[in-house]
C-alpha cells in the first residue's frame, strides 16, 4: 500500500506540476467554474498564450539562424573578393554551409547589402549567368584538329561572351593563369632539345616566377621539381648521368631529409616498374611455350601445367 501510495503521490505531484507549468493555476483542478474561466486550449491541449509564446520563440530562433547564415555567407564573399578567380570553390562552400532552400534568397540579400556594390553586382551577374554558360558549354563542339591552347581559348571566348569579361575574370582567373602556365611549359618542352640543360632550367625558373600563384599553390614544391626533372632529363640516356641529375635537383628543391625520402621512394617505384616489366616479359615467353604444347597435351594436363608454371612465375616476382 505504501508503494502504491507513493506512486499516487508522485503522480499527483506530476499533475500539479504540469498544471502549474501550463499556467492554469490551482483553480483549474478544483472547480468547473474556474475551469471555464481558464485560458482556452487548442486541439493539442496547449493554451493559446503558450502556443503564441512557442511560435514567437520559434520565429526568433529562425531569425537568429538566418542572421548566422547571412554572416557566414558574407564572410565567404569577403574571402572570395580577397581571393577571386575560383567561383567553383565559392559555390561548393555555399552549398556546404547553406543547405536550406532559402539560401538563394539569403545570398541575394547579402549581396544587396554588401559594402562594395560594384563587386557585389559583378558577382551576382556571374552567378545568374552561370547556368546558361554551362548549357552552352555542354552543347559546344570543337574540332579535334585544334591544339589544347586553341580549344581553351574557345572556351574562354564563350565565357566572356555569355558571362561578360569582368565576370569571366572574376570566376575563372585562377584557372586561366594555370592554363597559361601549363601551355608555356609545354612550349618550353618542345624547344628543350635545342637548349642546354642550364638554359631549360633557367627559363623554367622564369616561368615559375611569372606564374607564381599556380606554381606555388597548384604545382607546389613536388610539382615544380617534377617539371624541372622532366626538362633536365630530355636527351639524357646514360643511367649514371640520369641519377646524378636527379640527385642534384632533389637537393635543389628539397631539404636533405625530404630529398632522401623522395630518392628512396623513386628507387622503390623504379624497382617495382622493373619487376613488372620483367614479369610481363617472362609471362609472354611462358604463354608462347605453352601455346606450342597445347596441341600435344590433353586439355586437363595442359591446364594443370600452365597454372603451375604461372603460379611459380608469380611467386618468383611478387612474393
Amino acid at each position: 500500500m505504501k508503494r502504491f501510495g507513493l506512486i499516487a503521490l508522485v503522480l499527483s505531484l506530476l499533475v500539479i506540476g504540469v498544471v502549474i507549468w501550463l499556467g492554469l493555476g490551482p483553480s483549474y483542478a478544483t472547480s468547473d467554474q474556474t475551469q471555464t474561466s481558464s485560458p482556452s486550449l487548442t486541439k493539442t491541449g496547449q493554451p493559446k498564450g503558450l502556443q503564441d509564446k512557442l511560435a514567437a520563440a520559434n520565429n526568433d530562433e529562425s531569425k537568429m539562424q538566418q542572421q548566422q547564415q547571412q554572416e557566414s555567407i558574407k564572410q565567404m564573399i569577403q574571402f572570395f573578393q580577397k581571393n577571386p578567380g575560383n567561383v567553383t570553390q565559392l559555390l561548393t562552400q555555399l552549398q556546404q554551409n547553406c543547405p536550406d532552400a532559402n539560401c538563394q534568397a539569403l545570398l541575394k540579400q547579402v549581396l544587396a547589402e554588401y559594402p562594395d556594390q560594384q563587386f557585389a553586382q559583378t558577382l551576382e551577374q556571374l552567378l545568374e549567368r552561370l547556368p546558361l554558360y554551362e548549357k552552352e558549354m555542354q552543347a559546344k563542339i570543337m574540332s579535334t584538329q585544334m591544339t589544347p591552347q586553341q580549344r581553351y581559348q574557345e572556351i574562354w571566348n564563350l565565357r566572356e561572351q555569355i558571362l561578360g569579361q569582368k565576370e569571366a575574370q572574376l570566376g575563372f582567373a585562377e584557372e586561366k593563369e594555370f592554363a597559361s602556365y601549363q601551355f608555356a611549359y609545354g612550349e618550353l618542352l618542345n624547344r628543350a632539345p635545342q637548349m642546354t640543360q642550364q638554359q631549360r632550367l633557367s627559363e623554367l625558373a622564369q616561368l615559375q616566377q611569372q606564374y607564381k600563384n599556380p606554381s606555388k599553390n597548384i604545382d607546389g614544391q613536388s610539382g615544380s621539381y617534377d617539371k624541372a626533372l622532366k626538362l633536365a632529363l630530355i636527351g639524357v640516356t646514360d643511367p649514371a648521368q640520369q641519377q646524378k641529375i636527379t640527385q642534384q635537383l632533389l637537393n635543389s628543391y628539397f631539404s636533405p631529409k625530404e630529398a632522401a625520402q623522395l630518392a628512396a621512394r623513386e628507387q622503390q617505384v623504379s624497382q617495382q616498374q622493373q619487376q613488372v616489366a620483367s614479369y610481363q616479359s617472362e609471362l609472354a615467353t611462358l604463354n608462347q611455350e605453352m601455346n606450342q604444347q597445347k596441341q600435344s597435351l590433353p586439355e586437363s594436363t595442359w591446364q594443370q601445367q600452365y597454372q603451375l608454371r604461372l603460379e611459380q612465375l608469380r611467386q618468383k616476382h611478387f612474393n
